[in-house]
């Protein structure tokens, strides 16, 4: 079959190495949407949190941003071909829960009494060529990490 006839998959790229891997931009959302990103501490613990899951796991943040509600989390990540997207998610929001549970402990006997800082669900979109600078825009938009005291 000649290359040009062979279907794209603009879902995935080739890093340097040749492997394949998935951009998304994934949005997690607090329980009950309660409004614990309205400070720098909450920011940067939850921060710290998910690009040392990330770095664990192999998948890359390239952008991560606090939405503009106080409530939810924007990001791009480049997956590895080997894991899905449901355990993306399920590594960063576990990883970061927990991390913020254990530097701020007041917030599950104060706002997440059921013992869950994220909503069961998340959202996620591939991110391709033709729409990364329109996703990109978008999550910057979004952060209120540099608005916070």
């Amino acid at each position: 079959m000649n290359s040009v006839n062979q279907p794209q998959n603009i879902n995935t790229r080739s890093d340097d190495l040749g492997h394949q891997y998935n951009f998304q931009h994934m949005v997690f959302v607090t329980k009950y949407r309660h409004k614990i990103f309205d400070n720098k501490n909450t920011i940067e613990i939850a921060r710290e949190a998910f690009y040392h899951a990330a770095a664990i796991h192999h998948i890359e943040i390239k952008l991560l941003s606090f939405g503009d509600d106080y409530s939810h989390v924007h990001m791009e990540i480049k997956i590895p071909n080997t894991m899905s997207v449901s355990r993306a998610s399920q590594l960063l929001k576990g990883y970061s829960s927990w991390a913020i549970f254990k530097e701020i402990p007041s917030l599950r006997k104060d706002h997440f009494w059921g013992g869950h800082f994220w909503t069961a669900g998340y959202s996620n979109s591939s991110v391709g060529p033709q729409n990364e600078e329109v996703i990109q825009n978008y999550i910057v938009r979004q952060d209120i990490s540099g608005k916070v005291s």
